[in-house]
């Protein structure tokens, strides 16, 4: 572990942890909020759990990842490509 010197005590720097989550904050219509919250309800969990996994499905699935692009995306040299790299899905920047 290392040791940061400055004024006063050593003070040990701290690993960022690999699983650290990331805040996201996100604006919702009212129906769409109201059709988020009733599937966490339905699936017994938060609205922030269930659209973390929704979130975590789309950006996972190569099908979602071309749908968004073929419909938002402006610029093709941004465009990614979804492989899947020993189970999990990685992006390409080509």
């Amino acid at each position: 572990m290392e040791i940061r010197v400055g004024q006063g005590q050593p003070v040990p720097i701290r690993k960022v942890r690999s699983d650290k989550k990331v805040r996201v904050n996100s604006s919702l219509s009212q129906d769409t909020h109201d059709k988020l919250v009733m599937l966490a309800t339905s699936c017994g969990m938060t609205k922030t759990s269930m659209q973390e996994k929704i979130v975590e499905a789309v950006l996972n699935s190569p099908e979602w990842v071309n749908f968004f692009q073929d419909r938002y995306n402006k610029t093709g040299r941004y465009r990614v490509t979804p492989m899947k790299d020993n189970g999990k899905i990685t992006y390409l920047l080509l």
